[in-house]
């Protein structure tokens, strides 16, 4: 089975992946360090060099590679389900899981880590959460789509586990 975790950056996606995957035997793999293989370079460097655009494609065509695999979770990249029909064919490939977080909770894990986080590099620590309120409204609608809704403070391997066994082979 495919497992894409999806939602805003900070809600957890890599964290939530490596602990489903070890619980209960998937691989795991984050598209970003995936997408970062494939480049030759960082995010940061693909965004500075290539733009948001360039990016996206590259992310799209690492992100349809993983439709040939199978037995893993995919935590993917914020956007991602928002470009192209990314969101549409996760859905046709496996199962999408929204970790859903509040404005609040994004802010404070993703504060510290701005110079690894093209979106919000620039952004002032003063607007930092109305910046990121008003692109998780914008992301919500794909967000929406997912299969399986989950808010991020009640979170459990208990979570996935009912998942995982309603959807194993």
């Amino acid at each position: 089975m495919r497992f894409f975790l999806i939602g805003f950056m900070g809600s957890g996606k890599t964290y939530w992946s490596k602990q489903w995957s070890e619980a209960f035997g998937l691989s795991c793999y984050d598209l970003d360090e995936e997408i970062e293989k494939k480049a030759g370079m960082t995010i940061a460097d693909i965004f500075q060099k290539k733009g948001e655009n360039g990016f996206r494609k590259i992310e799209q065509q690492v992100l349809t590679s993983f439709f040939e695999k199978d037995d893993f979770i995919l935590s993917c990249g914020g956007g991602t389900p928002c470009f192209f029909d990314n969101m549409k064919q996760m859905n046709r490939n496996g199962v999408t899981i929204f970790l859903n977080s509040s404005v609040e909770e994004l802010v404070s894990r993703v504060k510290n880590e701005k110079e690894t986080r093209p979106l919000i590099k620039d952004v002032a620590d003063d607007v930092l959460d109305q910046y990121i309120g008003e692109k998780l409204q914008q992301r919500l609608p794909y967000y929406s789509k997912a299969m399986y809704h989950f808010h991020t403070r009640f979170l459990s391997n208990d979570n996935f586990e009912r998942l995982h066994r309603r959807h194993a082979k």
